[in-house]
């Protein structure tokens, strides 16, 4: 393997951790107005600090688009760097036992705020 394919490795590596943490934090964020005080009620915990969350339920559309892009992103450089075949010391490895489940997590947190809020009427009748 040559240095310059190294290098190419470990920046797809970098950017498939960029993009699954994008995602996840998207996805807390898209899920924050809504789904994440629902929890914490469920949870047993209450507080003024909890009703400050809604606050963020006008920003939530575009937490979802930031999520679905970085998930995008993400999957796309994971399809990516899969295709490619890299040496049994490839530096991918470790970085995809990070990216695979946050991404599985993010997408199930990102249809999940989706979902709620088209079920949402449904919950108040």
């Amino acid at each position: 393997m040559r240095y310059g394919e190294t290098n190419n490795l470990r920046d797809m590596s970098r950017l498939q951790t960029a993009a699954a943490t994008g995602g996840l934090l998207g996805a807390l964020a898209a899920s924050s107005c809504c789904m994440l005080p629902l929890l914490l009620f469920t949870l047993g915990a209450s507080g003024p600090w909890i009703g400050m969350l809604v606050r963020l339920a006008p920003y939530q559309l575009y937490f979802i688009a930031v999520a679905v892009a970085c998930l995008a992103c993400g999957y796309w450089l994971l399809r990516r760097s899969s295709k490619r075949q890299c040496a049994a010391a490839c530096s991918s490895r470790s970085a995809r036992k990070f990216v695979s489940p946050a991404l599985a997590a993010a997408t199930i947190l990102v249809v999940a705020a989706i979902a709620f809020n088209f079920l949402a009427p449904f919950l108040n009748s």
